[in-house]
């Protein structure tokens, strides 16, 4: 089992989606990075990083990223996602998630996320939310 690099805390945002999968860390100075090993629940049949995955971790990564930019926190919801496949990853590999702020406004947040693996770009994921007015559970 792949462990994290040094700097990585299991990650501590509950999300149903993100515990069912399981094993996913965030950088404890940086809350731009998170990451993971990619293992059987995170896998295709395969045995490669499924699609699927890098989309709802973007989503939680990008939208907890950029939700903290402001004091207190702002709850989001995604408007739009868009993911472009590029790569991929084995089981085993540790997957490195670097998110970019573009705009945290008002009415709309945005960002990206670059997922890297092996030293290569696999995947990137853009993502477009507005402040909600549902309180988080």
């Amino acid at each position: 089992m792949t462990t994290a690099p040094a700097g990585f805390v299991p990650y501590d945002r509950p999300s149903p989606l993100i515990t069912a999968i399981g094993g996913f860390a965030r950088h404890a100075a940086d809350p731009l990075r998170a990451g993971f090993a990619v293992d059987g629940p995170k896998t295709n049949a395969r045995g490669l990083l499924h699609g699927g995955v890098i989309a709802a971790v973007g989503d939680v990564a990008i939208g907890h990223a950029l939700a903290v930019r402001t004091d207190p926190p702002t709850p989001l919801i995604t408007v739009n996602l868009s993911c472009d496949l590029v790569g991929t990853a084995r089981e085993g590999d540790w997957v490195d998630i670097a998110v970019t702020p573009t705009r945290v406004g008002r009415r709309l947040a945005a960002g990206t996320a670059a997922f890297t693996a092996n030293g290569r770009v696999i995947a990137t994921v853009t993502a477009l939310f507005m402040p909600s007015s549902v309180p988080a559970r």
